[in-house]
């Protein structure tokens, strides 16, 4: 079993967390800086699980917040995908578009996650074309008029969709994603933008889960790739067309799983 071991919190001193991750992990000082570097929650090493526990430990022993989380990660597929929200004084009703509702009460939130995450397609199009050729026409006597070539034509399409994940008691967890919603649940309160809607669901259940944790740094991080992780890219073809197509949705998982595991753990807030 591979593990990622990830720093949830920004060390106090980062010279000193430099060397103990360094020390640690066998890294140079240079290479333990490097990784330290991104925002956290940032990811150090993907290792086996074994190797995973003792650089966790070696680093929390430095007073570092560090733990070591599966991988893969959940991901919609595990949570209560919304296509439906209803929120009242008790607590909030999750509804998918099939299968059953999710309830939680109020008290049993233990996360509001506010994330973005990014697709981009890329197309390469091969395209032959013809035209008249006087030139040729005259070396051969008039018996070839035209001339063909191919040429590669190349475009690109970035999409961004909102996300806001909510954990449970129990390790239940419900997503809201953008494009899944249907915002007519919110009654006299919705927006007239998907941006509006998605802001106004985050205030109503940071309303009611006043003792929840809540973060927003998904926003930034969940439209970037990260290292060790495998898959987010996939690739089609023809004789004409080859279309890529990546996504940060992987990326955004894994951060919100490492935020999960730390606030149970006590590394956050």
């Amino acid at each position: 079993m591979m593990k990622l071991v990830a720093i949830a919190r920004a060390p106090a001193h980062p010279e000193e967390a430099a060397r103990a991750v360094a020390d640690a992990a066998g890294f140079t000082l240079a290479e333990a800086r490097m990784r330290l570097a991104p925002e956290p929650p940032a990811l150090l090493a993907r290792l086996e699980l074994d190797k995973a526990n003792a650089l966790v430990a070696a680093l929390r022993k430095a007073g570092l917040a560090a733990l070591a989380v599966d991988t893969p990660c959940p991901t919609d597929k595990d949570r209560t995908l919304a296509h439906s929200v209803a929120i009242h004084d008790r607590g909030v009703t999750f509804t998918p578009r099939f299968g059953n509702s999710m309830e939680v009460a109020w008290p049993d939130v233990l996360a509001i996650l506010r994330g973005l995450r990014k697709s981009r397609t890329e197309v390469e199009r091969t395209e032959a074309t013809t035209k008249l050729s006087p030139g040729t026409a005259i070396l051969t006597g008039g018996l070839l008029l035209t001339e063909s070539s191919t040429k590669t034509v190349r475009s690109s399409e970035e999409a961004y969709e909102q996300v806001i994940i909510v954990y449970a008691g129990g390790g239940r967890a419900a997503t809201l994603a953008e494009t899944q919603l249907d915002y007519s649940c919110l009654g006299a309160d919705m927006q007239p933008s998907a941006t509006g809607n998605m802001v106004e669901l985050a205030r109503l259940l940071r309303q009611g889960a006043k003792r929840a944790f809540y973060d927003e740094r998904l926003l930034r991080l969940g439209r970037r790739a990260l290292p060790f992780l495998v898959g987010g890219e996939s690739r089609s073809q023809t004789p004409t067309v080859t279309k890529t197509l990546t996504d940060t949705s992987g990326s955004l998982d894994t951060v919100a799983e490492v935020l999960r595991q730390a606030l149970i753990a006590g590394l956050l807030p």
